[in-house]
């Protein structure tokens, strides 16, 4: 029971306990300043202050900061007084609270007062960050060192000295921070600092340096007489000039004539007199020259006394000038009033020097206000400082003789020869000749010459060992030879005429620019752009000839035609030939260029078994083909990569035998059976008989020409082993058959044909009795009918008998009778025609009425002619009549 009660009461105490947590935490609780304002509120005295003290959390700070000064009242035992203090700067802004806001840069002074206490505090302002950069050199000195400076400028306008700054002097880099910079000319200089993000350009001013020396002009010259305002230009150490005035007041003083203070000098005596101007310690130095006021005399003369003159020396020209005040002097005349004949002329301090260059003799002129002068001069080799050995000719060549010399070489490049010595170290001894001072050499090889020469000079005790080495070179062009010569060449086959050049001594030359010909027509160009590849185009004989420096050289060449590209033949409508019988055919090549020759390779794909081709004795380009099976063909003709088609026709050749074929096998007396004669030739084509000159004779009966190779025999004699024999051109075969007997000899055809015939007139007179007892029947009519009847058949049967008669009388006749030439026979003109017009159309004779086809008779030609002829019994056909 309890248990429940406790887990029943639970909520309720949990409600409770919030409750009071709760009610615990809106309890106000003292403030965090409140506290703090307890803890730190001063106790203030009620004394009169004594004193005021400033105090501040920095002794130095940047003009980009602010800090906040304290001031406190104290009276006499220390104690603070609560009351107003003021505050004042030297620089930058205070607010009465001690906010310090500073400007400028350096030492501020901080005043805090009250009545009159005042304190003073002492604060460093240092310059801010950096906002800008400043070149700090504005000016230089030349050949001095001087330091490039910037500053950093802050947002007050304070500066302060900027580290790693990049320095560029005219777009040159410098250096960094501050480097030394030591110009070297006087001039403005443009000067780029760069920190960071920030640059500074400024044109420095290179100046020069502190006053070190005056200087006159140079080459003062005067007139006597005249009188010249002098000039001086001020210099530092190093020769840069300045304002002459930065020196002083000048002092001037002359060793002769007469000096203003102001500079003024008057020339009195001629003469080279010297000149003085200072001011404090700085001076300067130097000579006028006077001359002669005219030149009334002048003489050119060289300056000093000398015995010879020597190329490559120098020496001093003047005039000797006597003036019309009787003053005499040397006087320089300007340099262009001088010539001279060798060497050259100089203008140096005022005076005109000459220098002469060859040996000789040589004039010197000189104008001098308008008085001529002139010197001859004799000039000899200066001292020898080398020696050489030079060839004339310059080059050594095979057939050439050339002069070696032993030549001494002053400094002014005058020659001449001296005794020296000369050896020989290479080349062929026997074409070398030493003389005194020079020798000669004669090459005639190819070769490299070496030869060392010596030679003392006793005026500089030095020996010269001058050499010469040289390779010998080809002589003058003798000989051209081309490639080619008598070759036999293809029109498409290109031929490298190779041009080799030598000398009279055999020697190779090189190349040399040719002239061509071809068949007298030029072709350099053509030969040249090839690289003398010459192609020939046409066949037959040619001549290329070349020639160079009068030289020539002719080669001569047969061109036949190049490879095959087709093929011709004379049978271009097409080749007919017999088989068996060779047929020339004459083949012609065709080339790239169109040209033709004979064939001398073809052949054909065409099967052996229908024909061949082959090479003909008659020459090159014939060709013999030979047929063999007939037919009409392509006759493929190749050569090489090219290709001719002709067309063929194989005719049968001659017959070597004749066949004879019946048409039947069971032949029966009384048929008319055909019989068929083909001829075939050794190559078993069938060819065709001729009619007129075949002739048959049978032993079974009468043979008789249908068409084309077809003749029909009558069978008429019966029995065993019976033939034909077929004799064609001499051609003579036999056909053997057996013929079987049939009924009335075989008159009315064949057996079968006799019983047919038999069996229909038995017939017939069946019915005739049947129809004639019928007529008995009928009392007189039908003896009338009867008699009427058996008068008709007896009619018939007597006709039939005399045209039976007529039918055999004549073909017994004709074939008993044999023509006769001694007979005349008469044909119609219409029968003769006719008989002209058939062998007009078949090309053979035809036999006249009477006469046998093929046999001895009378024939009828084309022209009606009526002619007799005779066949022998081997073939042959004879005209009798």
């Amino acid at each position: 029971m309890r248990r429940p009660m406790i887990q029943g009461m639970r909520p309720l105490v949990t409600l409770l306990l919030v409750a009071l947590f709760c009610t615990q935490a809106w309890q106000s609780l003292p403030s965090a300043s409140s506290l703090e304002e307890d803890q730190l509120s001063p106790l203030y005295s009620s004394s009169s202050a004594t004193r005021v003290v400033i105090t501040s959390p920095v002794y130095s700070l940047t003009a980009d900061e602010v800090v906040m000064f304290e001031a406190t009242l104290y009276d006499a035992v220390n104690n603070v007084v609560s009351e107003q203090v003021n505050w004042a700067c030297s620089n930058g802004t205070i607010t009465s609270d001690g906010t310090f806001y500073p400007w400028s840069a350096g030492t501020i002074s901080i005043e805090a007062f009250s009545g009159n206490l005042t304190d003073v505090f002492n604060i460093t302002v240092q310059a801010g960050v950096g906002q800008t950069l400043r070149i700090m050199t504005s000016q230089a000195q030349a050949k001095v060192a001087n330091t490039l400076e910037a500053n950093l400028i802050d947002a007050r306008g304070n500066s302060k000295p900027a580290t790693d700054v990049v320095w560029d002097l005219d777009g040159v880099y410098a250096g960094v921070g501050t480097p030394q910079w030591t110009p070297t000319e006087l001039g403005d200089v443009h000067v780029k600092a760069r920190l960071n993000q920030m640059e500074d350009n400024r044109m420095v001013e290179v100046v020069a340096g502190d006053p070190y020396e005056f200087q006159f002009d140079d080459n003062l010259l005067l007139r006597s007489g005249e009188s010249v305002y002098l000039t001086v230009s001020l210099i530092d150490q190093y020769g840069f000039e300045m304002n002459h005035t930065d020196a002083g007041y000048k002092t001037w003083t002359s060793e002769n004539g007469t000096m203003s203070p102001v500079g003024r000098y008057t020339a009195t005596y001629p003469g080279v007199w010297n000149l003085t101007v200072s001011a404090g310690n700085v001076t300067g130095t130097s000579t006028i020259r006077v001359v002669p006021a005219d030149a009334s005399l002048s003489q050119l003369s060289i300056v000093g006394d000398h015995s010879t003159y020597t190329a490559g020396e120098t020496y001093e020209l003047v005039t000797m000038r006597t003036d019309a005040n009787g003053y005499t002097g040397s006087f320089t005349p300007p340099l262009e009033n001088f010539t001279t004949s060798s060497g050259g002329l100089s203008f140096a301090d005022g005076r005109v020097y000459w220098t002469p260059g060859t040996m000789g003799t040589h004039q010197l002129n000189v104008i001098d206000e308008g008085a001529a002068s002139t010197i001859d001069v004799e000039i000899h080799h200066g001292t020898a400082i080398d020696a050489v050995l030079e060839l004339e000719p310059s080059t050594l060549r095979v057939g050439q003789q050339s002069t070696l010399s032993f030549w001494a070489v002053d400094e002014m490049g005058n020659k001449w020869l001296v005794n020296g010595t000369m050896e020989l170290l290479g080349g062929n001894a026997s074409h070398f000749q030493s003389y005194e001072g020079y020798a000669t050499l004669s090459p005639r090889v190819l070769e490299m010459w070496r030869i060392e020469g010596s030679w003392y000079d006793a005026l500089t005790n030095i020996r010269f060992e001058p050499s010469f080495q040289q390779s010998t070179l080809t002589g003058q062009l003798a000989f051209i030879e081309l490639n080619g010569a008598n070759e036999v060449l293809a029109s498409d086959v290109p031929l490298d005429l190779d041009p080799q050049f030598f000398d009279g001594f055999g020697n190779p030359l090189d190349p040399i620019g040719l002239n061509w010909t071809v068949d007298g027509v030029d072709a350099t160009v053509e030969l040249l752009l090839s690289g003398y590849l010459w192609m020939p185009t046409n066949v037959g004989g040619h001549e290329i000839r070349a020639n160079a420096d009068g030289i020539f050289a002719t080669i001569r060449l047969t061109v036949v035609a190049g490879e095959a590209r087709n093929l011709v033949t004379d049978q271009e409508l097409g080749l007919t030939v017999n088989a068996g019988v060779p047929s020339e055919l004459y083949i012609q090549v065709i080339d790239a260029h169109g040209n033709m020759a004979p064939a001398t390779n073809v052949s054909t794909d065409l099967n052996a078994t229908f024909g061949v081709i082959e090479a003909s004795p008659s020459g090159n380009g014939y060709w013999d083909f030979t047929g063999k099976t007939s037919g009409s063909y392509q006759l493929i003709l190749m050569s090489d990569d090219a290709v001719h088609t002709i067309d063929l026709l194989i005719q049968p050749g001659a017959a070597v035998r004749v066949v004879a074929e019946l048409d039947g096998f069971d032949i029966a007396q009384g048929d008319t059976v055909l019989l068929q004669l083909q001829g075939v030739d050794k190559y078993d084509n069938l060819v065709i008989v001729e009619p007129e000159n075949t002739s048959i004779s049978c032993s079974a009966g009468k043979a008789k020409y249908v068409t084309g190779d077809t003749w029909e025999v009558k069978v008429s004699s019966a029995g065993d082993d019976r033939s034909c024999t077929v004799n064609w051109n001499g051609l003579i075969t036999q056909r053997f058959f057996d013929v079987e007997p049939v009924l009335l000899g075989g008159a009315v055809g064949s057996t079968n044909t006799a019983m047919t015939l038999g069996s229909f007139l038995l017939g017939l007179i069946l019915v005739t009795l049947i129809v004639l007892v019928r007529r008995v029947n009928n009392a007189e009519e039908n003896e009338e009918w009867v008699e009427h009847a058996f008068e008709e058949e007896y009619e018939d049967a007597e006709d039939a008998d005399y045209e039976n008669d007529d039918d055999t009388t004549p073909s017994d006749t004709s074939h008993n009778q044999t023509p006769s030439p001694d007979t005349t026979i008469d044909l119609s003109p219409e029968r003769k025609a006719s008989l002209a017009a058939q062998a007009a159309e078949v090309g053979v004779m035809q036999a006249a009425p009477g006469s046998v086809q093929g046999e001895s008779g009378w024939y009828v030609d084309v022209s009606e002619e009526i002619q007799f002829w005779n066949v022998g019994a081997d073939g042959s056909w004879t005209k009798v009549k």
